[in-house]
């Protein structure tokens, strides 16, 4: 059957691909004497690879071109097919996945890796009963494919399903983070990477999602050592790279206004503000102890500060001291009812402590008040958090 196009008429659209190794070039913005020497180190075979794949089967097209922009090519100045393709293509950020995934295993081990899959992955009506039947198998595959089109939350539910039964598999938790890390749910994509690793500790791109989460979450110096751990495992990474480069900025800077707060408390031990932001970079630069130390001299003199609380309980809950965790919370809820943050934090620790009630009750006013104020991320995490509680109940 001939193609038909947009305009109504059967002429193919134009396909006129460029090489793998030039999209690489784009992707990694090298010169080719760069590509040259990676590729005689035997470096990019398995990208290269990826992306011949990806043109292939055409998922790399037109409609998944940076040049292409709502139905018009900037390059071309005119409006190809979308499922055409030319030489000056470049992929969109969002498909510029050129790391292969690792292959779903029958014992639950990563033994190798292949393509990402293609397609498909959203149930259809009247499938009702059938997720139940889907091997683990299955559900890994649709996982990744709503990943890939960007359904994060459906393909959440498909990994959590896998690793209902197979907790251990690598694959999953990989893509199960990338998810959470998409969806701004830091937390749980930094534990998710931190159990991966465990499993996999040599996995670079696994180091390397993990320094994202922890940028995020402004702890500067563990974000430096996870891309440098990374690095360490695989050199050819720009992300990682630029991550380190960001990261060496950033603790210089904290390090320089840590000085001078020092100096600000050198002259004034009772500066609580001083002591409250000391506690901050402190965290900043992977120092819980001194930050811990800094937040409880801050509230001796500022016992009303909701912020500082929250802060102690956060050090104290990674810490293990979840008893003073919850008490710092627990302090910072009552300061001020509106906290949200503290209250998911709350419900974190009580799931710690065994009490399923009292976590319940704290994410379900966390949601609430985060629905309240226009954050529906934060709102799902914590919702998600009360489905998983009645699951296990």
């Amino acid at each position: 059957m001939k193609h038909k196009n947009k305009s109504g008429t059967e002429n193919p659209p134009e396909w006129d691909p460029p090489a793998p190794a030039t999209v690489y070039i784009k992707i990694k913005d090298i010169p080719y004497e760069t590509f040259k020497t990676r590729l005689n180190q035997g470096l990019v075979t398995t990208e290269l690879d990826q992306i011949r794949y990806r043109l292939e089967r055409r998922v790399y097209c037109c409609g998944t071109c940076s040049k292409y922009v709502d139905g018009y090519c900037v390059v071309m100045s005119r409006s190809p097919e979308p499922d055409g393709i030319c030489k000056a293509f470049v992929p969109k950020p969002e498909f510029v996945y050129t790391d292969v995934r690792p292959a779903f295993c029958k014992d639950g081990e990563d033994t190798g890796f292949k393509y990402l899959a293609e397609g498909g992955g959203q149930r259809e009506a009247g499938e009702a009963g059938v997720e139940e039947c889907k091997s683990p198998e299955a559900l890994y595959e649709e996982g990744v494919a709503l990943y890939k089109q960007g359904r994060l939350k459906m393909a959440l539910g498909a990994f959590d399903r896998v690793l209902a039964g197979k907790p251990g598999h690598f694959g999953t938790l990989f893509y199960k983070g990338v998810a959470l890390l998409k969806l701004k749910r830091y937390e749980e994509a930094l534990t998710t990477f931190e159990t991966a690793l465990k499993l996999n500790p040599d996995h670079a791109a696994t180091w390397a999602n993990k320094g994202a989460v922890l940028v995020k979450l402004e702890r500067f110096q563990a974000a430096l050592e996870a891309f440098e751990k990374s690095l360490n495992l695989n050199p050819v990474q720009k992300n990682a790279w630029n991550g380190k480069d960001a990261m060496l900025v950033q603790i210089r800077r904290s390090r320089k206004a840590l000085e001078t707060y020092e100096r600000v408390l050198e002259a004034n031990p009772e500066n609580a503000e001083a002591l409250f932001e000391k506690g901050k970079l402190n965290l900043k630069l992977g120092e819980p102890e001194k930050a811990r130390e800094a937040f409880e001299n801050a509230l001796k003199r500022t016992p009303d500060n909701a912020e500082a609380w929250y802060l102690r309980g956060k050090v104290l809950f990674e810490m293990g001291t979840w008893k003073e965790a919850l008490h710092a919370f627990e302090k910072a809820t009552r300061l001020k009812p509106g906290y949200a943050a503290a209250w998911y934090e709350k419900g974190c620790v009580f799931l710690d402590l065994g009490n399923g009630r009292g976590a319940e009750n704290a994410f379900k006013i966390s949601a609430d008040l985060w629905e309240s104020t226009r954050e529906p991320e934060k709102a799902g995490k914590a919702r998600d958090k009360i489905r998983k509680i009645r699951q296990d109940s």
